[in-house]
């Protein structure tokens, strides 16, 4: 159960970077993607520049933690499923 739990917490950790990836690499070539018109939202302005800062980093650990939590959680759930 417990090893279950490590691979779902790995899972998100690699989803909430890839999410900061993608949203920094679109604000990055985008500037004005997520604006509104006539809105002004402090908090999205903020997110996006940190999404900006971090989006390489994250990038590059979020996508392999992501995919190895996957292939590793698949094999796992496989190998029950045989016994």
């Amino acid at each position: 159960m417990k090893a279950r739990k490590s691979g779902a917490i790995a899972i998100f950790i690699g989803v909430v970077l890839i999410v900061i990836f993608v949203v920094g690499l679109v604000c990055l070539r985008n500037p004005s993607a997520f604006r509104a018109k006539y809105l002004y939202d402090y908090a999205l302005e903020q997110f996006c520049a940190f999404c900006v800062n971090w989006w390489l980093p994250a990038g590059v650990i979020g996508i392999p933690l992501f995919l190895v939590s996957l292939i590793l959680s698949l094999v796992r759930e496989s190998k029950e499923k045989e016994q």
